[in-house]
């Protein structure tokens, strides 16, 4: 009955969200009538209030509030508008020089904020006008926006790199290592091909080295702040939960030294954290409920135990993933496609023997897709809500981003010293 009783509840998740209920009402409704049907009312209400309590006490969720935190700070300093203009002055006068320096800033953000939302609306309320200004496409100027505020969730620190941590108990430390070479790829193949499309728009302002030099002391602070989180993870002096109160400590100097942080925006972004904290914080712990009701059943061990012995190699197990995330991320955010799909997609990766590690870079990857997947991928919606680019417009900028993205879903699975050089070489691991 147990294999029933899971597709059962997934079967009712899914009627759930198709009515609208919300995602972590949803998660536990469904959850709940999976263990109505195997418990007694009275053990069914007592295993809801403890795996609920005890998913609240993971210590590592306290980095998720803490990097949100640090990442809408610096939002409120002005941050957007500082690392344009350093990544204009350094990029210089090469093809379409603005769209380079807009994909380098929104890498560089994602290296603070750990939220894809959060760059590509820090970015895109200073470029955007930039770009189409300089006669940049609707579809090019939002595309680009879009698709490199995705690198927010690859490049550490990563919000759902946390969540996958938490729910596969794998080492948040090593995954954001992980992370560092994959997002760098990703970030060098977008600026390529920002540089490279057409039509071309070619800006022939010379740019000397003292202007260099003087826009880059300016934006030093911001700049460091990165190369602080990814430095102190990788030596181990800290651990990544430690890094976030870090980086909290860290904007908030840089603020109050720069006077770009004001009483009243600190409040603001405290006020915002907070919300954004709550709504995740419901997803996750409910998410885990839900997770607890297929593990119980082994649902996903039964799933896993199919595909192997089904025996449709490496390549079209990773295909059909590739498709099963497309779909999900047709209407579902992030964090719950993630909170779904990890109980039931992680055993059968360790089926099919792959890392860990690679599994979760290639899970976060898959979020990547979703955020710039039509209809409702979160940061088409977040650049439509800042310029008013229509839907689609922004659909047509960010495909070939979208292809570039699944691409590097296979070489992560197939080359899987892209993502498991750098934690293997993590001081202390």
């Amino acid at each position: 009955m147990g294999d029933v009783v899971g597709i059962a509840s997934i079967g009712l998740l899914f009627v759930l969200l198709v009515l609208g209920i919300p995602v972590f009402v949803s998660m536990a409704g469904a959850a709940l009538a999976g263990f109505l049907l195997i418990e007694d009312p009275a053990q069914a209400f007592a295993s809801l209030s403890q795996i609920v309590w005890q998913s609240s006490l993971i210590f590592e969720l306290v980095a998720i509030p803490l990097f949100i935190f640090a990442g809408l700070l610096m939002e409120k300093t002005g941050a957007g508008e500082a690392l344009l203009d350093v990544t204009k002055a350094l990029v210089g006068g090469v093809p379409n020089s603005l769209g380079v320096a807009t994909i380098f800033a929104c890498g560089i953000f994602a290296a603070i904020s750990g939220s894809s939302i959060a760059t590509a609306a820090t970015i895109g309320v200073v470029a955007i006008p930039l770009l189409l200004r300089e006669n940049y496409s609707r579809a090019q100027a939002g595309g680009l926006v879009a698709g490199g505020g995705t690198l927010g969730i690859i490049i550490p620190p990563s919000i759902p790199l946390i969540l996958y941590g938490v729910i596969t108990e794998t080492s948040v430390g090593k995954l954001f290592m992980a992370g560092v070479l994959p997002g760098l790829i990703l970030l060098s193949l977008f600026a390529l091909y920002v540089s490279s499309s057409k039509p071309r728009v070619v800006n022939r302002q010379r740019v000397t080295w003292e202007e260099r030099k003087r826009v880059t002391r300016r934006g030093i602070g911001v700049l460091l702040l990165p190369v602080v989180i990814i430095a102190a993870i990788y030596t181990g002096l800290f651990t990544p939960t430690e890094v976030a109160a870090l980086s909290v400590v860290y904007v908030i100097a840089l603020g109050a030294l720069q006077r770009r942080l004001s009483v009243a925006a600190f409040f603001e972004a405290a006020s915002a954290a907070t919300k954004s904290t709550a709504m995740l914080l419901m997803l996750i712990i409910f998410g885990e409920y839900f997770a607890h009701l297929l593990t119980f059943e082994q649902l996903p061990d039964a799933i896993a135990a199919w595909v192997t012995s089904y025996s449709a190699g490496l390549f079209v197990t990773i295909t059909l993933m590739n498709v099963a995330y497309l779909i999900l991320g047709a209407f579902l955010e992030t964090a719950a496609m993630l909170l779904i799909s990890v109980p039931i997609f992680f055993p059968i990766s360790q089926a099919l023997h792959i890392d860990p590690i690679v599994f979760g870079i290639y899970v976060c990857i898959s979020m990547e897709v979703s955020q710039i997947h039509p209809p409702i991928g979160i940061n088409l919606l977040t650049v439509h809500g800042l310029s008013k680019i229509p839907l689609w417009d922004l659909a047509k900028g960010t495909f070939p981003f979208l292809l570039i993205q699944l691409a590097m879903l296979y070489a992560i699975i197939f080359v899987p010293q892209l993502s498991l050089w750098l934690p293997n070489h993590m001081f202390g691991r």
